[in-house]
């Protein structure tokens, strides 16, 4: 089945060539040159990832972005300019998948979306439908519904797929470079910190039952219901 794409980029000639390599790649594509236009094409569409510029008009990138993940947790992959670490830990904070930096190769940013779809659709098949107690933490994999004390919870796409990895691996230390590559993927560079940052940001919105994600110094952090 075709998949829709959305990219978000205000240089027109780099819009039409990637217009070009994704249509041939059987991507049906919808474009938007502006913010305003993206989130206007994402409420039209149903989109199944989005390339987004930072430097765009009326809207930048970033602000797209999390306009974009109050409603959905698309693959988000951002295209731009600004390769500094910082801008960079900005995107991956906004929950993005990928992080492209001009210029670029569109045989090769059009790899990189493959391997994200067939990456997400992999997490998607593997999903277990039934809900698992553990302690005061309830997750149901297939609609990504936490609970903790029989309240729900509110995670982000990475943050859901941290706590599964966990729960999928109680009782095993699991190091950073392990969750870079489960939860982002090999071909994904990423600093190993923004698992900390991650983690961290896990272990506040899971409140009392944050107790479980316990850190073993100078390795990682494990899983572990008392």
């Amino acid at each position: 089945m075709e998949k829709n794409i959305l990219i978000v980029e205000d240089e027109l000639s780099l819009q039409n060539i990637l217009e070009v390599y994704f249509k041939k790649e059987g991507f049906t594509v919808i474009k938007a040159s502006d913010g305003l236009k993206a989130l206007e094409q994402f409420e039209l569409y149903s989109i199944d990832i989005a390339c987004v510029d930072v430097m765009i008009p009326h809207i930048n990138g970033f602000e797209v972005v999390k306009s974009i993940r109050q409603k959905s947790d698309i693959p988000i992959l951002m295209m731009t300019a600004l390769s500094s670490e910082e801008n960079q830990l900005k995107g991956y904070g906004l929950d993005i998948d990928d992080y492209v930096t001009k210029p670029f190769s569109p045989t090769i940013l059009v790899a990189k979306v493959k391997s994200i779809l067939k990456r997400y659709s992999d997490k998607q098949i593997k999903s277990i439908i039934q809900n698992h107690q553990l302690g005061l933490l309830e997750i149901n994999f297939q609609s990504r519904v936490v609970a903790v004390e029989n309240n729900e919870i509110e995670l982000s796409k990475t943050e859901f797929d941290i706590l599964a990895y966990f729960i999928k691996n109680k009782g095993i230390v699991i190091d950073r470079v392990t969750f870079l590559d489960e939860i982002w993927g090999m071909d994904v560079y990423v600093e190993d910190r923004i698992v900390d940052t991650f983690i961290k940001t896990l272990r506040k919105k899971l409140g009392p039952a944050s107790k479980y994600i316990k850190t073993v110094f100078g390795v990682g952090y494990k899983f572990e219901v008392d």
